[in-house]
């Protein structure tokens, strides 16, 4: 058997957009850390990603998991974490940008820091012309970054990376809900495990932000997931602004989605 990489990195997928999939790859196939592997889990879709990926296809790094029948992002990402083989762990979407740099910087801050856990970063915004339109920054040090639980998720997707250990004390994503943001959930559930968090205060990642995408679509769905991980792991230690902040969301829930998508933005993208 290969050798295990020191990082494998998890990618979900379904109807992947030609343009912005291949550029996705190639972000971490690119990248200066060359220990790597690239979990691909594909649902059964209209259009085939593996088709998009040209020369691409053919990096032994890339291991391409295709299921046989539709199943859901929690599952997607379970079973790419469960193929995983390294001992650091890195999500990312198929619509979005590493830096060249993102994971050798990940990975030294975690061997440099052998008490954090999971470390994310800053992400740029971009659209669908990669043309950047907002910049998102978050707590850096471990006690700011769950306190920032309470109010919203300041770890975003594709960002973040951790160690296995944490997958094997706490589990993987829920997979009895087919809302969105179970992120939120699990990262919420990894802190009050009591592992460590730490955020790099420079943009890794270039998140993309375009109408097709499930982070647009179904935001009423994240708002559902946000408020209920609130709920459950958070709302006994809110300070007042944090509940003010719940108590709005919850109004949300009954506003146009035209509103509810408005304020998202406005709320978590700054220019």
């Amino acid at each position: 058997m290969p050798t295990a990489p020191l990082v494998s990195v998890v990618m979900p997928l379904r109807l992947p957009d030609e343009r912005f999939f291949p550029a996705a790859v190639q972000s971490i196939l690119g990248q200066t850390l060359t220990d790597l592997e690239l979990i691909v889990v594909e649902d059964p879709s209209p259009r085939s990603g593996r088709s998009m990926l040209g020369e691409l296809a053919g990096d032994p790094r890339l291991r391409y998991i295709e299921n046989d029948r539709p199943t859901s992002l929690p599952r997607q990402h379970n079973r790419a974490v469960a193929e995983a083989r390294g001992e650091l762990i890195a999500r990312f979407d198929a619509d979005d940008i590493s830096e060249p740099d993102r994971l050798a910087r990940q990975a030294e801050f975690l061997n440099q820091h052998p008490d954090v856990d999971v470390v994310a970063s800053f992400i740029r915004i971009i659209d669908d012309t990669d043309r950047q339109v907002g910049l998102r920054t978050y707590p850096t040090d471990h006690a700011a970054i769950v306190r920032a639980m309470h109010r919203y998720n300041p770890i975003s997707g594709s960002n973040a990376m951790f160690r296995r250990r944490v997958v094997e004390a706490v589990g993987g994503w829920r997979e009895d809900s087919d809302l969105p943001a179970q992120d939120y959930e699990w990262y919420s559930r990894v802190a009050r495990a009591g592992f460590r968090f730490a955020i790099i205060p420079e943009p890794l990642i270039r998140y993309r932000v375009h109408s097709a995408q499930i982070k647009s679509t179904k935001l009423r769905g994240t708002l559902r997931t946000t408020l209920e991980v609130k709920r459950r792991f958070w709302v006994a230690d809110m300070d007042l602004p944090s509940k003010i902040r719940m108590a709005l969301e919850n109004v949300l829930l009954l506003a146009p989605p035209s509103l509810v998508g408005w304020l998202f933005k406005v709320i978590h993208y700054r220019r």
